[in-house]
């Protein structure tokens, strides 16, 4: 099963993904998964880092696409004449 997002998601999909990125990253590599307390002694721990990015960047993508249908359902809601 393939998810085909309209065109018009591209300009606002890059221009939200990286700061949501960067917040959820941040988030969970210091409070959710403490890798500080680690280290990176050991390629187990470059694994475990590129494991928690690897998420993050999917649970930003979930949230980008989220926001982009809420934003997206508003303006139609603003766009109907009320009754």
């Amino acid at each position: 099963m393939e998810l085909h997002l309209p065109k018009s998601i591209n300009k606002v999909y890059w221009a939200l993904f990286p700061v949501i990125l960067v917040f959820i990253g941040y988030h969970n590599i210091f409070n959710n998964w403490e890798l500080p307390l680690y280290g990176l002694n050991e390629l187990e721990d470059f694994g475990r880092l590129l494991f928690v990015l690897g998420i993050s960047a999917c649970e930003s993508a979930l949230v980008t696409i989220f926001l982009w249908w809420v934003i997206k359902s508003v303006k139609n809601i603003s766009r109907k004449p009320n009754r």
